[in-house]
């Protein structure tokens, strides 16, 4: 309490007052503590505390947690999503906007090459395009307008563990959204991207580690397969990769050298282990390599890390990285476009815009110069 009343700039004897009924805050005291606790303005006004809230499902493997717990900076990542959903409806609507409906498979076919074939064919993406990405950041970020166009929301969120989360989804029939690790490599965000949208796709939603998993030994493991499997197949076709002259040519006893893993990743815009994985899909490697493989990018992964921590606290030293861009890549330019526009247009206020964007009023200038002059770089 004495946090959350250090915070508003109230002693906490006040903020006791407020919480049993003696005293009220003001609307700008209460948008202070909506910050505070992380959670929507609009539940402040109920009358009594909702106990609708339904958790998303666990889908996570983590080796050190218990399966269902998430730790606080998860929770407030999942209710600043709903926020930012809530929040995204209302600026569509009342812009007159149409929001599509929620996209679905027909679940009757429990192929994942036939489903990961729906998936690809609602994002719109061709192989020619897909092969023309040539940076990962170009490929993550035309991925996720993908699904912009699709009206599924995608978000990212700092600082949580990638141990600890790679993703998570929020299905609901109108705007759907998708939560990214912003921690992750861009290629590891666009495999965990499409596995996101598989369980958006089947209204499976919840929080995933994409772990690689060849049985199911629980429950949620059966999703986690397929979804896995969707994405695979969505992201590198049946048909075209198995036609690669690299995929044709083999390697002896499955063992593919790092060389043509690494070819077929960049063709497609994948990360290593993801090729891995498809060359699994396809019987031209056991599950043996695949692991040793995951282990070998993992610990590689780690590597990686520390340096970029050590990158990071040196650039924090300088002045770190531009906090609109990550502002911009956090919340997506969608949103961010949406809520400047009803702005200008005075059909909200500056403090819903404070509300929706996290930001104060005498900082829009800076936020809409980073979105014209980078054109609203997310990585």
């Amino acid at each position: 309490m004495e946090v959350a009343a250090r915070r508003v700039g109230v002693d906490a004897a006040r903020l006791s007052d407020w919480e049993v009924g003696e005293t009220r805050p003001t609307v700008a005291q209460l948008r202070k503590l909506a910050q505070a606790y992380k959670r929507p303005l609009a539940i402040f006004y109920l009358p009594e505390p909702p106990t609708d809230f339904q958790p998303l499902r666990d889908y996570r493997r983590l080796p050190d947690a218990d399966l269902g717990h998430l730790s606080p900076g998860l929770l407030a990542a999942i209710r600043r999503a709903r926020s930012v959903r809530e929040a995204a409806l209302e600026l569509r609507e009342g812009a007159e906007e149409t929001v599509a409906l929620a996209p679905r498979v027909d679940v009757a076919s429990a192929d994942p090459e036939v489903l990961g074939a729906s998936a690809r064919d609602l994002l719109a993406v061709t192989l020619e395009v897909q092969w023309s990405w040539h940076t990962p950041a170009r490929a993550l970020n035309s991925w996720m307008d993908a699904l912009s166009r699709l009206d599924v929301l995608v978000l990212q969120v700092q600082s949580i563990p990638l141990d600890e989360m790679r993703g998570f989804s929020i299905s609901a029939d109108r705007l759907p959204l998708v939560v990214l690790n912003g921690a992750d490599f861009p290629r590891g965000r666009i495999f965990t991207l499409i596995h996101e949208f598989a369980h958006l796709l089947l209204n499976a939603d919840g929080v995933c580690d994409v772990l690689p998993r060849r049985r199911v030994r629980h429950p949620t493991d059966r999703v986690e397969i397929l979804c896995n499997q969707i994405a695979t197949a969505a992201l590198m076709p049946l048909a075209a990769f198995s036609a690669e002259p690299i995929v044709r040519a083999g390697a002896p006893g499955g063992l593919w050298p790092e060389e043509s893993i690494s070819g077929l990743a960049e063709r497609y815009s994948v990360s290593r282990e993801a090729a891995v994985r498809r060359l699994f899909t396809l019987g031209l490697t056991d599950w043996d390599f695949v692991q040793r493989k995951r282990d070998e990018y993992r610990s590689a992964y780690q590597e990686h890390l520390e340096e970029q921590r050590r990158r990071r606290r040196e650039s924090e030293r300088s002045g770190g990285p531009s906090y609109y861009r990550m502002k911009v890549r956090d919340l997506g330019r969608p949103f961010i476009e949406a809520a400047l526009d009803a702005y200008h247009r005075r059909a909200i206020t500056g403090a819903d815009l404070s509300e929706y964007l996290e930001i104060k009023v005498a900082q829009v200038p800076k936020l809409e110069h980073e979105l014209a002059t980078t054109g609203g770089a997310r990585d």
